[in-house]
């Protein structure tokens, strides 16, 4: 009987096999924890635009988003979230650029209309009436219903057990008109803006303020020793359309600069009471 000593070699030859899985699935990358951020921070970035405090959070997100990226590069079979890093650096540099500007742009004007009207009240300190000084005391809503002869008529018909208590509020504006009064070489004149913002409030209503310094300036005499004085006037303002309405809040006389501090105003229990 003839064997086929072939057929059996090819039998007993056992093929190679291969696996069927080679590794094809792509090695997991977690989204960086800091492309994240950088994207949260840039969308509380557009806040920027209501007030200067949120650019902070403009400024986090780039620096958020720069580092996600150099972490991303250096590890890229570990990390991903490139896209998110750099939406967020966008997002920071657009509203973080954009509300700065118009925030600077929007102090400058203000800054400038508030010079304005410094310069005019210290026309009316030197050669008004004390009627006229009082009436730029007044919120421009009364002021358009009252002139300065009827606001000196009130002023001079206070009753007794009121009129300390005004004398006391309108000492610094009397005795600074006192020493202008006292020589023809006296002057007054603006000097600058030492400081403006938002005065600070837990009601809902915005205040704010312009600080408007004044120098006087004259001969030294026995009441006023002081050849040279400073007065500082807190400005409040409004914005109707786009024109700024001011008035005087307080006057202080004398004055040494760069002391005065806002005040924050009591918190008010929604009907007009403040705690």
């Amino acid at each position: 009987m003839a064997i086929d000593h072939k057929s059996h070699l090819i039998d007993d030859v056992q093929p190679e096999t291969t696996s069927a899985i080679e590794n094809e699935l792509p090695a997991y990358r977690a989204i960086s924890a800091r492309a994240v951020f950088s994207v949260v921070c840039g969308v509380l970035a557009i806040c920027s635009f209501a007030h200067l405090y949120f650019v902070f959070f403009a400024v986090l997100a780039v620096l958020f988003g720069v580092s996600a990226n150099r972490a991303i590069k250096r590890y890229p079979d570990v990390l991903t979230g490139r896209g998110l890093a750099n939406a967020g650096i966008a997002l920071g540099l657009i509203f973080g650029l954009t509300s700065f500007t118009v925030l600077s742009v929007q102090d400058f004007i203000r800054t400038r209309e508030a010079a304005k009207f410094a310069r005019q009240y210290a026309e009316v300190l030197k050669t008004g009436t004390l009627g006229e000084v009082l009436w730029y005391n007044l919120h421009p809503e009364i002021r358009k219903s009252k002139t300065p002869e009827q606001v000196s008529h009130e002023y001079e018909s206070v009753q007794a057990k009121d009129k300390m208590m005004m004398e006391q509020k309108t000492a610094p504006f009397r005795q600074l008109r006192k020493r202008l009064a006292s020589s023809k070489d006296e002057s007054i004149r603006f000097v600058d803006i030492e400081g403006q913002g938002v005065e600070e409030s837990h009601s809902a209503e915005i205040d704010l303020y312009s600080l408007a310094k004044f120098e006087i300036e004259g001969p030294a005499s026995p009441d006023f020793p002081e050849k040279k004085e400073f007065a500082l006037a807190i400005m409040k303002s409004r914005l109707n359309g786009r024109k700024f309405e001011w008035w005087v809040q307080d006057l202080r006389y004398p004055y040494l600069p760069k002391t005065y501090v806002p005040v924050a105003k009591p918190a008010d229990d929604g009907h007009g009471h403040a705690h």
